[in-house]
């Protein structure tokens, strides 16, 4: 009897403890904390192109998808919270949004575009 209630404390505390961390990383995005995520930013804006991040299944295939295409600039693999990510710098003049969501679906990779609060530069 006594076995059998430790076990079942462990199992919960062990589901407590594994919660709390996955809401911990959730709290952060790691691809801020990146220093490639300013340089990039830097770049966006020095050579007045446009930024997107779209949240992908798996960010080798979206890169795949993505590279290659007119207009597309550079491509920054990461996460947003627990998410692969591609940060896709490019010329909004040659591509648009549609047009790579549509690639990244036809790869069967595409999630959702993220929207960043400051906008897209």
């Amino acid at each position: 009897m006594q076995r059998t209630v430790f076990k079942t404390f462990s199992i919960l505390l062990a589901l407590a403890i594994f919660s709390l961390l996955m809401y911990s990383v959730s709290m952060i995005s790691i691809s801020d904390l990146s220093p490639r995520s300013h340089y990039g930013t830097a770049f966006a804006q020095d050579k007045g192109i446009s930024k997107v991040i779209f949240k992908v299944k798996c960010y080798d295939e979206g890169k795949a998808a993505l590279q290659g295409l007119k207009g597309i600039q550079k491509i920054e693999t990461g996460f947003h919270y627990i998410h692969e990510t591609d940060t896709v710098y490019y010329d909004s003049d040659v591509i648009t949004l549609k047009e790579m969501e549509t690639a990244l679906k036809k790869a069967g990779t595409y999630l959702e575009t993220i929207t960043e609060k400051e906008g897209n530069r």
